[in-house]
């Protein structure tokens, strides 16, 4: 849902759900006219029952073998004896229809999920400032996930989000992309509340690249449109040359025709990156785009989002130290609240949050030992 959210396909899956809910009526109109036959076929069958008894007692009578009344006791015996058989029919196919939609009915009427709001300002050509306001945020199960956030995010920069797992950063995203809607403060975009944006308007203006992106079952080719649904062969191909995909697409036997969910964990993540690159929003939001790569495709995707960058708004979450250290505005949370901001050098002189996971990134990387080794 999120990647149809962020690409703005809601559209293009609800062709395709109308299709499938065509199937559906087709099928259960099939399962009626068969019902409707052999419902037909059964009361046949059971009225020229009565039928016969009438004539084969009639034919008793006449020869004097039984009286009329037993006539009258054939009859309501056949009755008598019908109408449990019938009843019984008539709640087994019941009880069917009643598994097969009970589950689906309950799970609508316990939903407490509200219907996502979308306002009537369309997004034109965003300059892309955001701006937090004093903003809190519970998640439906009762999690607290921000506490009095506020924060600016300036049209043009690089604004890094960083903190310990937990700490409320994706949570921060998802607010922007209005995937969800604040309990209480204000989230404004250029100076208009979010609340008031059209939601396809506002996310055609965002790209969004996740920790882990969803690949559709298909081509790679068609998971790259996805991007941008009328995008040329050319532009394809032009957008994953800069998520350095397509020499390894290349080597596959189908090429771009190949089953994109057969590819490795990386190999995915370049999809996505290659979709941002093929929609070209004037705003990006990176969730650790470069989570599943290795060391030298990290170096040739951080290549090319730093040529994308310019010019941009962006907002990086990464627990990579390369990815954050050059941002323009760092801001470090700490269990859903803010608790420092300013740049990399200015952050590392605290001694405080940023401090401590600048130390624990470097011995992760054991940088000492590699400065060592390259005698810096």
């Amino acid at each position: 849902m999120t990647v149809i959210k962020s690409f703005v396909r809601e559209e293009v899956e609800e062709k395709k759900q109308l299709v499938i809910q065509q199937q559906l009526t087709d099928d259960q109109l099939y399962t009626r006219r068969t019902n409707f036959t052999y419902d037909g076929v059964k009361t046949f069958i059971e009225q020229i029952g009565v039928v016969l008894i009438i004539i084969l007692t009639a034919y008793l009578v006449l020869n004097h073998q039984i009286s009329i009344g037993a006539i009258m006791l054939h009859i309501m015996l056949f009755n008598n004896v019908s109408a449990p058989i019938r009843q019984l029919h008539r709640i087994y196919d019941e009880v069917n229809d009643a598994f097969i939609y009970a589950e689906a009915y309950f799970q609508i009427i316990e939903d407490d999920d509200e219907i996502e709001q979308t306002g009537t300002h369309a997004v034109t050509e965003a300059e892309g400032t955001f701006e937090m306001r004093q903003v809190n945020f519970t998640y439906p199960n009762g999690t607290k996930a921000l506490h009095d956030i506020h924060l600016k995010i300036e049209r043009g920069k690089t604004t890094a989000l960083v903190g310990l797992s937990g700490a409320g950063k994706s949570t921060i995203l998802n607010l922007l992309n209005k995937f969800y809607e604040p309990d209480s403060g204000a989230i404004l975009l250029d100076g208009i509340n979010l609340k008031e944006y059209e939601n396809a308007s506002l996310r055609s203006e965002i790209g969004l690249v996740l920790q882990k992106n969803h690949i559709f079952k298909g081509t790679i080719e068609d998971n790259i449109r996805y991007g941008k649904t009328e995008a040329t062969n050319e532009e394809i191909i032009a957008a994953a040359r800069k998520a350095y995909l397509h020499d390894q697409i290349m080597e596959l036997p189908m090429q771009y025709q190949s089953d994109a969910q057969l590819l490795s964990g990386g190999q995915q993540q370049r999809i996505a990156i290659a979709r941002l690159f093929l929609k070209d929003p004037p705003i990006i939001f990176l969730d650790e785009p470069t989570a599943s790569l290795d060391a030298i495709a990290t170096e040739q995707i951080k290549n090319s989002l730093d040529a994308i960058k310019q010019n941009r708004t962006v907002v990086i979450i990464s627990h990579s130290i390369s990815q954050i250290v050059d941002a323009d505005i760092i801001y470090v949370l700490k269990q859903g609240r803010l608790v420092e901001s300013g740049k990399h050098e200015d952050l590392v002189k605290q001694e405080g949050v940023y401090r401590e996971i600048f130390d624990a990134s470097a011995r992760s990387l054991n940088l000492a030992r590699i400065a060592q080794t390259l005698g810096v």
